[in-house]
């Protein structure tokens, strides 16, 4: 019989002040075949598989299996192994830390759902920069790190919450693509494949369910990026184009000025007056 999920809608006020402290996150990569644990889990751990497949043994229920292109939740207080399919190497994007403000009813709730689902371009995104931030050290003393894996644990919840109302499949790995790589030379080609659509579909797509179309969505990422790494870190100009996408700092510069009003230096310069 078919385990019945409560709504987090129904959950006391007061979980909603649920967030994760002292979080980590980072990739990982994990030899094939590789066996982890057991362990007892002591914080909340968020597994996002990019390559590979693993298998998790927790207490004494059936093994679940988490593949790529999925998000695995490990909750606290459980005894667990995990082993790595024998066929290649897994990579994931680790965020873990410690769970604060945990209600009863939120326990419950967590540990009543199921513990993996597909990877949105959402849960990406939030990882990617929680990744970015500790490996750039812009933690705020550990702040902005824990918002960044608190925001990505109730998306998470969310995601669960609103399931039928999600996007489309093409629309969700398309997206998933190009957070995934936005820093590479992909075209409209690349994307849709990814989505398993041909290019004229997914455009149809775009434009009905976000009011775009790939490409733009593309460069809106690609220019989102380079502001941040713009406006919160020290690379230069140059770095920060090649990181985001441009292949000239020449049309990098462009479509910031075109986005801002500022060239790059301007607009850093304006960020990071007192």
């Amino acid at each position: 019989m078919a385990r019945v999920i409560q709504s987090v809608s129904h959950v006391d006020s007061v979980s909603r002040r649920l967030r994760v402290v002292d979080a980590v996150a980072r990739e990982v990569p994990h030899p094939a075949g590789s066996v982890i644990g057991p362990r007892v889990q002591r914080g909340i751990q968020l597994l996002l598989m990019h390559s590979g497949t693993m298998h998790v043994q927790v207490d004494d229920k059936p093994a679940f299996t988490v593949v790529a292109g999925e998000i695995g939740v490990l909750l606290p207080g459980h005894t667990e192994t995990i082993r790595m399919g024998p066929d290649s190497e897994v990579r994931q994007t680790l965020v873990r830390g410690r769970l604060d403000d945990l209600t009863p009813q939120m326990h419950d709730w967590l540990e009543s759902v199921r513990p993996t689902r597909r990877l949105s371009s959402a849960m990406t995104y939030l990882a990617r920069e929680a990744v970015v931030t500790e490996q750039t050290r812009l933690t705020a003393e550990g702040a902005l790190l824990d918002a960044l894996a608190t925001a990505l644990l109730w998306r998470f919840i969310a995601e669960f919450e609103n399931y039928p109302a999600a996007l489309p499949g093409a629309i969700e790995a398309a997206r998933l693509f190009i957070h995934t790589h936005v820093s590479e030379p992909i075209d409209l080609t690349d994307i849709a494949e990814a989505a398993a659509v041909t290019p004229a579909h997914l455009i149809r797509l775009f434009r009905e369910h976000m009011d775009t179309t790939p490409v733009r969505y593309l460069w809106d990422r690609r220019i989102t990026l380079g502001i941040e790494l713009l406006t919160s870190t020290g690379l230069t100009v140059a770095t920060v184009a090649s990181r985001s996408g441009f292949k000239t700092s020449f049309h990098f510069a462009r479509r910031i000025r075109e986005a801002t009003g500022q060239s790059p230096t301007e607009l850093r310069a304006a960020t990071w007056q007192p």
